[in-house]
């Protein structure tokens, strides 16, 4: 697997996922945040609506970061268990 680049590239994207699951639960805090404010500025100024819209925006950015990196993570994983039971089950067809 020395020269598999999509292995190398999910491994670098998963590399941590501690990191991913926080940025994910941030922008899944964040989204519900700016949903809360487009929810609430239909009695108030637009500009409530706007900044809520805005923070769903960069609430979407954090959580898809953060949710590829988990499946990055997983994924690569799986890649990895194929490859060693492939080598591990080789006499077997």
């Amino acid at each position: 697997m020395e020269n598999d680049k999509l292995q190398n590239f999910l491994v670098k994207q998963g590399s941590n996922p501690q990191k991913s699951v926080k940025q994910f639960i941030i922008g899944l805090v964040l989204f519900l945040a700016g949903v809360a404010l487009v929810y609430m500025g239909i009695g108030l100024p637009s500009f409530v609506q706007v900044l809520g819209l805005t923070i769903i925006c960069i609430a979407f950015i954090f959580a898809i970061r953060g949710y590829i990196g988990i499946v990055s993570n997983r994924i690569a994983f799986y890649r990895h268990q194929a490859k060693v039971n492939k080598e591990r089950f080789k006499n077997i067809k």
